[in-house]
């Protein structure tokens, strides 16, 4: 085996991808996946088509149907990932095989990287086994090439970093179901908190405007703070990236370009005009940060000297109250 070759064959993904594959609820999982959405599809072009018995097609009811698959499918990614991230190593854990596969020559980061590749490879899979369906809309026009290579790169991203907080929280708590639990949680907050936390800036922005021209006598709509910063920690938000594609596929202006003017700019040109990827690089990076810490928590030496540490600890404590005594 080439150098290459060894650095890229990890075991725990070759296993898991193998089991997973062979497993008969993945089949089914597939199936209802795409039956999900071929009822929508099949909808969509009776109302398309058929509704009121029209004599010409609505090109933007055919736009409308594609939108609505793909938000569908992602949201449905978000729920597939943590329910299999979230077990990855609580699972190991909870039938003590955890301490068997730290005793192999592979590295923590190795096992975590893994454990996640298996799962967002069988998200993939799903994605690329519905795309047939999304790829109806092409008989209607409309949609190019491009937009639908953009929403799986897009969907392939966000399942990773979806993925890489299922595999955090479950390398630090020991059980799957409070894994998958608090994965929903950081799921919620990367996606949920982030946009409100710009919200209540914006508020807190205007409410501070408001009172500066107020003192001032200037007029109400004269712009005194530039809160456009604000909206750069919605870069690590998947939904805020997921409608700027499709804003920009369909009206050629994104979500950004309106929420900067909103919150009166500051942003610099070159991230409204390519946020799409800036965004997608920025999630990459917030993968691999998170990745890395979960190596951290599953490497058997660092926990050793944790441990070594607090006897030491608790040794020091007992031979100072003896001394006291």
């Amino acid at each position: 085996m080439s150098k290459w070759k060894k650095k890229l064959y990890n075991p725990v993904y070759i296993k898991e991808t193998k089991l997973r594959v062979r497993n008969i609820k993945f089949a089914l999982t597939i199936l209802f996946y795409n039956l999900i959405l071929i009822g929508i599809a099949v909808f969509g072009f009776e109302v398309l088509f058929n509704s009121g018995m029209n004599d010409y097609v609505n090109y933007g009811t055919a736009i409308g149907l594609y939108v609505a698959l793909v938000v569908l499918e992602s949201v449905m990614v978000g729920f597939l990932v943590p329910s299999f991230t979230a077990g990855s190593i609580a699972g190991e854990r909870e039938k003590q095989t955890l301490e068997i596969l730290l005793t192999t020559t592979m590295k923590p980061s190795e096992i975590v990287w893994g454990k996640l590749m298996a799962s967002i490879s069988m998200v993939l899979l799903l994605v690329v086994s519905s795309l047939p369906v999304i790829s109806i809309v092409f008989t209607i026009g409309g949609l190019a090439l491009v937009d639908l290579l953009q929403f799986v790169v897009l969907v392939f991203v966000a399942a990773l970093l979806m993925g890489s907080i299922g595999v955090w929280a479950s390398t630090a708590i020991k059980k799957t179901v409070p894994a998958t639990v608090f994965t929903f949680a950081g799921i919620v907050v990367l996606c949920g908190v982030t946009a409100i936390l710009d919200g209540v800036i914006y508020i807190i922005g205007n409410i501070i405007e408001m009172n500066v021209n107020h003192v001032s006598g200037l007029a109400a709509s004269s712009a005194t703070l530039h809160l456009g910063p604000a909206l750069l920690i919605l870069l690590i938000n998947p939904v805020v990236t997921l409608i700027e594609m499709l804003m920009c596929q369909f009206r050629g202006h994104g979500l950004i370009v309106t929420l900067e003017r909103t919150f009166g700019g500051g942003i610099p040109d070159i991230v409204v005009d390519h946020w799409f990827v800036i965004s997608l690089i920025c999630q990459l990076v917030l993968t691999f940060f998170i990745m890395k810490l979960a190596a951290k928590l599953l490497d058997p030496l660092r926990v050793k000297k944790s441990r070594k540490k607090g006897k030491k600890h608790e040794s020091a404590v007992g031979d100072g109250s003896g001394q006291r005594d």
